[in-house]
C-alpha cells in the first residue's frame, strides 16, 4: 500500500460580511455572509485521503478542484426582538395586563446556503491494474442540467442531472479501462438544491419578584417555521438506469416544541 500516501493540499479563499445592530426599541440582530471557495486534492485526512476519490496516484495534481465542504454562499441572519409590550414598553404598561402581556421576546436563527457539491461516478471497471479506488466518469458537456424540473416524482424519480453531459471513459473487452475519467472529484457547479431554513422562538419571561433573577419562563420553539421542503440530491451513478434523477425530498418538516423553565 505505499502508493496510498497521504500527502495532500488545499486552499480556502473567502469574503467575510458581517453586521451588528442593536437598537433602541428593543430589537438587535447579527447578520453574516460568506463568499467563499475551497480547492484541493482531497478531503480527509488519514486513510481516506487518496483510498476514496483518487484516479491517479502518481499524478495527484490531477485531483485538485473543488472540495466536498465547497459551500459558495452562506448567509446567517440572527434576530432578538423585545416586543413593545408591558412595563417596559409602550402598551400595556401597567396592571394585570401588563403581567400577562409583558415579557415576550422573539427570536430567530435564518439560514440560506449552496447545495452541497455533486460527484459523479461510474461503474463496470477493473481498476486494480490501475492501483486506485475507481474510474470518474468524462464529462462532455457544460449543460449538466435539465432545463425544466417539473413535479417531483418518487416512484420513477424527477430528472435533474443531464444524461448527455456525461459518458464512461474507454475500457478493453476485459473491463479495463484505457484512460482515467475527465471529471472532477467534484463538480464546480452543478450542485444539490439549496438549503433555506427559518427557525423562530416565541420566549415569554415573568419576573416572579421574591429574589433577585427568579423568573418563569414558558417559550415556543419552531424549527423550520415556514416548513420548506428541498429535494434530496440526485442518481450519481452514470451507468445506473437512474441517473440524475431525484426522487425523495429531504430536511425535515416543521416541528414546534413547547418548554418552561423556573429559575431561581
Amino acid at each position: 500500500q505505499s502508493h496510498r500516501r497521504n500527502g495532500s493540499w488545499s486552499n480556502y479563499n473567502s469574503l467575510q460580511l458581517q453586521a451588528t445592530k442593536r437598537s433602541a426599541f428593543g430589537l438587535s440582530f447579527l447578520t453574516s455572509y460568506t463568499w467563499s471557495k475551497t480547492l484541493g486534492t482531497s478531503d480527509t485526512a488519514g486513510p481516506g485521503a487518496y483510498a476514496y476519490y483518487a484516479q491517479d496516484f502518481y499524478n495527484r495534481a490531477a485531483d485538485y478542484g473543488t472540495s466536498s465542504y465547497h459551500y459558495p454562499h452562506d448567509l446567517k441572519l440572527t434576530f432578538v426582538y423585545d416586543l413593545p409590550m408591558g412595563p417596559q414598553g409602550n402598551v400595556f404598561t401597567d396592571g394585570a395586563a401588563a403581567y400577562i402581556m409583558g415579557g415576550w421576546q422573539v427570536s430567530g436563527i435564518l439560514r440560506y446556503r449552496s447545495g452541497a457539491p455533486l460527484r459523479v461516478t461510474t461503474g463496470g471497471y477493473v481498476s486494480d491494474a490501475l492501483f486506485n479506488p475507481g474510474i470518474r466518469p468524462d464529462v462532455v458537456s457544460e449543460d449538466q442540467t435539465v432545463s425544466s424540473l417539473g413535479e417531483l416524482d418518487p416512484i420513477n424519480g424527477t430528472q435533474y442531472l443531464n444524461p448527455s453531459a456525461f459518458d464512461t471513459p474507454p475500457k478493453t473487452g476485459n473491463n479495463v479501462p484505457e484512460r482515467f475519467g475527465t471529471a472532477p472529484r467534484w463538480l464546480p457547479r452543478t450542485r444539490q438544491f439549496a438549503l433555506l431554513q427559518e427557525d423562530i422562538s416565541l420566549i415569554k419571561r415573568t419576573d416572579l419578584g421574591f429574589r433577585e433573577g427568579a423568573n418563569f419562563e414558558i417559550r415556543f420553539d419552531m424549527i423550520n417555521f415556514f416548513n420548506r421542503t428541498r429535494w434530496s440530491g440526485p442518481n450519481t451513478n452514470v451507468t445506473s438506469a437512474n441517473f440524475g434523477r431525484v426522487f425523495s425530498k429531504g430536511g425535515g418538516p416543521r416541528r414546534i416544541q413547547l418548554g418552561l423553565r423556573f429559575t431561581f
